[in-house]
């Protein structure tokens, strides 16, 4: 099994602006226009037309024509006839963007920017299991940010994997904390730990992420980028 795995910077031209802009449809175009932060709707054009980009590359087609429909939960998918069982998730923060794309295999991809303008203390309460709370807190305070991104991307790059968004516990979904990532237990529904592959992303100084695929087996990462 392979999964290719794309990384791209959102800071943009005005020219790129503009032809990242002309292969949205028009529901991406309204909802960029309804950010009412300018940087974030720009990223969002940004976002979402080199995700157009990369699909285009596996399904052969102009990205401009491709489709998109979503799950009960909100997650995208391509809705082309010919899509080939392409299945990718895409995740941003900051500058940066990220797209796992494979087949047959359920994907989930999540990258944070690490920030100080976070209540890490509030969301470990809420959303680390037991042994992750326990664990996190017996950090020394240089390593509690590190380990906090670490632990929360897992979660989130599942949570979207399984396409079920926030309507999970995701104090349920609990991952090791020493040794090789791995699922130790999820909540009711959602399969057995061992039917889901995690990794940890090796990314910059202050970025942090993670990808959950479905399926026992250990997949191979290509690292890709549009040139």
């Amino acid at each position: 099994m392979e999964i290719d795995l794309w990384f791209e910077t959102l800071v943009i031209t005005d020219e790129e602006y503009r032809y990242y802009w002309s292969l949205l449809d028009k529901n991406e175009q309204d909802k960029a226009l309804r950010f009412v932060q300018t940087r974030r709707g720009r990223s969002y054009v940004a976002s979402h037309g080199k995700l157009r980009l990369i699909l285009a590359e596996y399904l052969g087609m102009p990205p401009e024509t491709i489709t998109f429909s979503t799950q009960a939960h909100g997650k995208p998918f391509v809705a082309c006839g010919n899509s080939n069982g392409i299945r990718f998730n895409l995740a941003h923060s900051g500058d940066h963007m990220a797209v796992g794309v494979g087949y047959a295999y359920d994907i989930g991809v999540d990258i944070e920017v690490w920030t100080d303008r976070v209540d890490y203390h509030g969301i470990v309460a809420l959303c680390f299991s037991e042994e992750e709370t326990r664990f996190w807190s017996d950090l020394p305070k240089e390593r509690l940010q590190e380990f906090f991104y670490r632990l929360w991307t897992r979660k989130e790059s599942f949570i979207k994997a399984v396409g079920l968004g926030f309507s999970l516990d995701v104090s349920q979904v609990e991952t090791a904390v020493q040794g090789p990532s791995r699922f130790l237990s999820l909540p009711s529904g959602c399969g057995s730990p061992k039917g889901w592959c995690l990794i940890d992303l090796d990314l910059a100084n202050g970025l942090s992420g993670a990808v959950t695929i479905s399926g026992a087996d250990m997949p191979k990462i290509v690292y890709k980028h549009l040139g």
